[in-house]
């Protein structure tokens, strides 16, 4: 069973690891076309151009290496969702930095949300 409190990030070259991850989310989409000819009764429906984006939350710390991202930054990322032991699967891949979102309340933590978007294929892969 994955735990998401062993996850984690890794943002650009070389290779950071973002530290006070709260979470991180990935989409994976496609467009679809639609057809159908005389005397079909239903219409078929493809995939055609897929894409994926995401975003990763962690504590805003001017120290850490999320502190050096910048909006148009195009590069790698890893996201662990239960840990990088050996055997744990992850997803990698390139990506443009599409914006950087900070906020704070008098009850809570500072927090920088990162949102990108693919630079090719999403990656699903195991630690070695």
């Amino acid at each position: 069973m994955l735990k998401g409190k062993d996850g984690v990030a890794y943002f650009g070259t070389p290779k950071a690891r973002l530290g006070a991850v709260q979470n991180w989310n990935i989409d994976e989409q496609s467009d679809t076309v639609s057809g159908w000819g005389m005397g079909d009764e239903y219409e078929n429906t493809f995939t055609t151009i897929k894409r994926w984006s995401g975003s990763c939350e962690v504590y805003l710390d001017f120290s850490d290496a999320s502190d050096d991202i910048s909006i148009g930054d195009e590069i790698p990322l890893e996201l662990y969702p239960g840990g990088e032991a050996s055997g744990s699967g992850y997803f990698s891949g390139d990506v443009i930095i599409t914006g950087l979102s900070r906020g704070s309340s008098k009850d809570g933590i500072p927090n920088l949300n990162i949102n990108f978007r693919n630079q090719g294929a999403l990656v699903k892969a195991t630690a070695a």
